[in-house]
């Protein structure tokens, strides 16, 4: 189960220990990652393993198995979190959505991009068709 957080108050006092957590992060786009297990609740601050990501050919970039080697991955704060996961499948999911979107991010401004030279030529266009009169 993906489960979305959106005020860190939804998780207070509740145990997530064994559940997967990400991070929103910051780029222009919807993001979600530094996947990790949280391996322990201590009042507001988590204790983290980060797992070992591998090739997948399902998911055609690196991916979490839920059976890799797992890490000390430090700890956060539980405000941080912005997803919650039962499965290293949910992960993936969520992260496929981030690569997903980035590529949307940027078809999105190549087609900007395009408009923009299209009504540049055509203002030049216009200059020259005036300049004749």
């Amino acid at each position: 189960m993906i489960r979305m957080i959106n005020d860190p108050a939804e998780l207070a006092g509740e145990d997530i220990t064994g559940k997967y957590i990400l991070r929103k992060l910051n780029y222009h786009w919807f993001a979600y990652g530094k996947a990790a297990i949280v391996t322990a609740c201590k009042g507001t601050i988590l204790h983290l393993d980060r797992e070992e990501t591998v090739y997948s050919e399902r998911w055609g970039r690196r991916a979490y198995t839920g059976t890799g080697k797992r890490y000390p991955g430090g700890v956060c704060p539980i405000s941080a979190v912005a997803c919650v996961c039962d499965t290293a499948d949910d992960v993936n999911a969520v992260i496929q959505l981030d690569v997903e979107a980035q590529d949307e991010f940027y078809q999105l401004i190549a087609k900007a991009e395009a408009r923009v030279h299209d009504l540049a030529a055509s203002s030049q266009n216009n200059f020259f068709l005036a300049a004749a009169e």
